[in-house]
């Protein structure tokens, strides 16, 4: 790779001798072959990563598809978010039971999800009780065909149940099981738990790395299945930063009602299009149409209730309504302090309610951003009341008494000092009116 020219310019530049020198000292010799040393050994190293554009390379080969589009691929990792209870579980074991399903009509998998009846599945699961993880593989076994078979669990997945184990040791056994076995996906259920601090930056980036180079090194495509912060759709801790730098694809599941709607967050590959899916009687989840939003409401109301279950961030939402209605962040912020205003949404700290939902959680109404009656809602008239026309048998309390709660009392048996009366106007901070 170096010509004995460039050796001699880079030895005697090391050295401090003119190219012309006639003789070399025995120092200089040595200092000039641990230089040629050290090249050899540079290039030997960097030789694996240098692209070699002549090398001819297979086709990439996806293993989860949806509607013609690569979601995951050999040698690549993935994350499906969401919040807790969005249905993740239920939308990754769909999605790999549909790659694996056997042509079958009769059996209930996502019809738009491609299948290879070749794949081998590992699933690691580091947050449920077995009970539930035998939920999991029943499911996968029902949607790829393998019950209709007779079989009680589908042969080509392997499952382990690593909850009660510390993070460091999920992480090996999972090793453990890559090492003995060649899979073509491997669902970790619960990656945060193979880590101490999702927020440590160093721990997250170096287990980003990690399964990264394993993915390489295995042929194998990673998924891995995380939360979002409460109301967003931001991947938590720096772990979820770190995913969604590094991940081939970035699927985003949220609940509207009685379903759960996907969205394609990041793509490297062409992003498919959004879909919907509910769990069936039998617990199997099941394609559906997408919930549009009830006529008669407002629609940005209608968004936060049928997408995002009543609640999401601010910040969330304005992202969401700058993309579907095309309009600047200032305006959405603005159509969102309106309804506000008017009641219409609810203000929870850094995450806007609707009214309804926070009736159906039976918990505290947020206040409104603004002090006026306008966000109270509902509030019934008070009819038919009898006017007392005659009291009698009223014993006065004299001026000498300190009045309590439940006496009757007059002006003259008591007065009260007009400078401890607030003037017309005045209100409390805290009262939202």
């Amino acid at each position: 790779m170096y010509s004995s020219n460039v050796d001699l310019v880079i030895s005697n530049k090391l050295i401090g001798k003119p190219l012309n020198s006639a003789t070399l000292s025995d120092e200089e010799i040595t200092a000039r072959e641990v230089r040629r040393l050290e090249l050899d050994l540079a290039e030997e190293r960097l030789r694996p990563y240098v692209v070699d554009m002549s090398k001819q390379l297979p086709d990439i080969e996806p293993l989860i598809s949806i509607n013609g589009c690569c979601v995951c691929s050999r040698g690549n990792i993935s994350a499906i978010c969401g919040e807790a209870k969005s249905k993740k579980t239920f939308l990754t074991s769909a999605l790999v039971a549909s790659a694996m399903a056997v042509p079958c009509d009769r059996i209930d998998n996502f019809k738009t999800v491609e299948s290879n009846p070749l794949i081998s599945v590992l699933w690691v699961d580091t947050e449920q009780g077995e009970h539930h993880v035998r939920r999991v593989v029943q499911r996968i076994t029902a949607m790829t065909g393998a019950k209709l078979g007779g079989a009680i669990a589908e042969p080509r997945l392997t499952t382990l149940a690593l909850r009660e184990l510390a993070p460091h040791e999920r992480k090996a056994r999972m090793y453990d099981a890559m090492r003995l076995t060649p899979y073509d996906i491997v669902v970790i259920d619960g990656i945060a738990d193979l880590q101490r601090n999702t927020n440590d930056l160093e721990e997250s980036d170096a287990l980003v790395a990690e399964l990264m180079a394993l993915s390489t090194q295995t042929n194998t495509h990673i998924v891995c299945v995380l939360h979002t912060n409460p109301g967003s759709d931001k991947a938590r801790g720096h772990l979820g930063s770190s995913l969604q730098r590094k991940a081939e694809s970035v699927l985003f599941v949220h609940r509207a009602g009685d379903s759960s709607i996907v969205e394609p967050q990041f793509c490297r590959n062409e992003p498919f299009e959004r879909f919907a899916f509910a769990i069936s009687e039998e617990g199997i989840p099941q394609l559906c149409d997408i919930p549009q939003p009830t006529e008669g409401r407002n629609e940005v109301v209608a968004i936060v209730e049928d997408l995002y279950g009543g609640t999401i961030e601010r910040s969330t939402l304005v992202a969401r309504l700058t993309e579907s209605f095309s309009i600047s962040k200032t305006t959405a912020q603005m159509r969102i302090k309106r309804l506000i205003d008017k009641g219409l949404l609810l203000v929870d700290g850094d995450r806007v309610v609707s009214p309804s939902a926070t009736t159906k959680r039976g918990g505290v109404t947020p206040v409104t951003e603004s002090h006026s009656n306008r966000g109270v809602r509902g509030v019934t008239p008070v009819t038919d009341v009898t006017p007392v026309t005659h009291v009698t048998d009223v014993t006065p309390v004299t001026t000498s008494a300190e009045p309590r709660v439940g006496d009757i009392f007059t002006a003259a048996g008591f007065e009260v000092e007009r400078e401890r009366i607030k003037p017309l106007g005045h209100y409390d901070e805290d009262c939202p009116f």
